[in-house]
């Protein structure tokens, strides 16, 4: 990939990284609250769950979004097919706010915590093949920097699988994404 588009990739991740990652807040202020002027208990009470979505959100856009990077630094494709498959990732990204909000208004429904997990697996698989290609297209090809991107697939396909018969349930197991940078660090020997 030249210089030139491997810098306009990466100027345009980083705006819709951006975008992905800000866009969740603006549900905080529209939570639920009555006409009628309610205790500062009883917002904050209506604030926690979208408050939880926008955090969960802005943390796996943060590992995404380093390891979209990561990959960056190492891609030496040229094909159109990573172009493209890059665009499809980028386009995950910026529809991840839609069910952020969703799972932010209405976290108890069987159907959004599976939406918002399955969302995040499809980020996380497109993500996986992204990697492949990067390291196949590689000279020195890496397969351990696979392993964290890896990692984040499967939690968060196991946690789809999970969300669909216990709601509740699916989103402990998101807690698991955070160990995937950890767990590459030390696989790979490398900073973030």
């Amino acid at each position: 990939m030249s210089s030139f588009l491997a810098h306009r990739i990466e100027v345009l991740s980083d705006t819709i990284f951006g975008v992905a990652m800000t866009t969740p807040v603006y549900s905080l202020l529209s939570s639920r609250w009555n006409a009628t002027p309610a205790s500062f208990e009883v917002v904050l009470k209506s604030m926690f769950h979208p408050a939880v979505a926008f955090g969960c959100s802005f943390l796996f856009s943060g590992v995404f979004w380093v390891s979209h990077h990561r990959r960056l630094a190492l891609t030496e494709a040229r094909s159109r097919r990573f172009l493209f498959v890059s665009f499809a990732f980028l386009f995950l990204i910026v529809l991840l706010p839609a069910p952020t909000i969703l799972w932010g208004q209405d976290g108890a429904e069987q159907w959004t915590a599976a939406l918002y997990s399955g969302h995040l697996a499809a980020i996380a698989c497109v993500n996986e093949g992204l990697w492949i290609f990067a390291i196949l297209a590689a000279r020195s090809r890496p397969w351990p920097l696979a392993i964290g991107p890896g990692i984040l697939a499967v939690v968060f396909l196991v946690a789809t699988v999970v969300s669909i018969d216990q709601p509740r349930l699916g989103p402990l197991l998101w807690l698991a994404a955070i160990l995937a940078p950890v767990v590459d660090a030390r696989v790979t020997r490398q900073d973030l």
